[in-house]
């Protein structure tokens, strides 16, 4: 989605509802529209040039996917997420993602496979330019093609909704990490299992993989005093 010189977006061909939720997506996840924020549904449809239909049904999906609610006499604002919500959803993601490694191991093909491996060299690149917006973008195109081979729309739409509440608090914790180089090592290790064909092993990897997330996101607020008390990492 571009945008021209006065700030309405030029949405191209894809789907209205599909665009404005991209937008909207994004301004919450990096930061421009905050917790506690309103979504004045009259100004962003003036900003974009659309009418406010498709963007109240913007907000509709993103109340359902947790980052906006929807207050009596506020109208819609950026949820707040709380860190305890975050740490169980770690670990629900966790067991999830076992469920979607097994599965993707039975119907990826070699295809895709050889595209998980493109992901993860240019994910190798990006970390060593230290570009945490290119990793987080690439990182999130690996699970996504991960999640869509599996073909389970159930598992899809909840990993996607559990990631999305997730990254609010992620994204800060993973520009202060060093861990990047092993999360990409985890993703070898899943790949490896993927091209085996070993679905029990990479249900296992897939897990462990989100679980060390938890771990190391737990560390990182703990380093930056954000943690007053400890957190058990186990599931």
């Amino acid at each position: 989605m571009n945008s021209d010189r006065n700030g309405t977006a030029d949405f191209g061909e894809r789907p209205l509802v599909d665009l404005l939720l991209e937008r909207l997506e994004h301004l919450i996840l990096e930061g421009d529209l905050k917790a506690g924020d309103r979504l004045k549904e009259k100004s962003l449809a003036a900003q974009w040039d659309v009418s406010r239909g498709p963007i109240r049904e913007a907000c509709r999906i993103l109340q359902e996917a947790g980052l906006v609610e929807v207050l009596p006499n506020r109208g819609v604002i950026v949820r707040r997420v709380q860190l305890q919500d975050v740490l169980h959803e770690y670990d629900i993601r966790g067991a999830l993602w076992r469920l979607g490694g097994r599965e993707a191991a039975r119907n990826l093909s070699h295809r895709q496979m050889d595209e998980l491996e493109v992901l993860i060299e240019k994910m190798d690149a990006v970390i060593g330019d230290d570009d945490i917006d290119a990793y987080i973008k690439l990182n999130t195109r690996f699970h996504d093609a991960i999640a869509s081979a599996t073909g389970n729309r159930p598992f899809i739409v909840l990993q996607r909704r559990l990631f999305l509440q997730s990254r609010l608090f992620r994204r800060q914790s993973l520009a202060t990490e060093s861990g990047l180089p092993e999360r990409n090592d985890d993703h070898r290790l899943m790949l490896e299992a993927f091209r085996r064909g070993d679905a029990e092993a990479a249900g296992a990897l897939s897990e462990e993989h989100v679980l060390r997330s938890k771990a190391r996101f737990i560390a990182n607020l703990e380093k930056a005093g954000a943690l007053s008390v400890s957190y058990d990492s186990a599931p």
